[in-house]
């Protein structure tokens, strides 16, 4: 259950920033970025930094951009599921 309740907090997370992803127009297949996101209780964002680039510099902008403009980022249901780091892998198709 606790794995669940972690999977569901991480989607949440990702659902959210997603949203605030503007794709950069022609982006070539389904690159992945992934991102070390570093936060505090509250769901503020203190740092957002690129671990494995997509190889698509517009994509990698767009996406740290949509991290930061998604602080504070959505709570765990219960509090010990918080994470002050996450890794965050995002893809524009999925």
């Amino acid at each position: 259950a606790t794995a669940r309740a972690e999977a569901d907090y991480i989607r949440r997370i990702q659902s959210k920033i997603k949203g605030n992803v503007v794709l950069p127009p022609e982006l070539p297949g389904n690159p992945e970025a992934i991102f070390e996101v570093v936060q505090l209780p509250t769901g503020e964002i203190i740092d957002a930094s690129l671990k494995k680039s997509s190889g698509v510099r517009a994509y990698d902008d767009a996406v740290q951009r949509a991290i930061l403009k998604s602080s504070p980022l959505p709570r765990p249901d219960r509090p010990e599921l918080f994470q002050r780091t996450l890794t965050l892998k995002f893809r524009p198709l999925d």
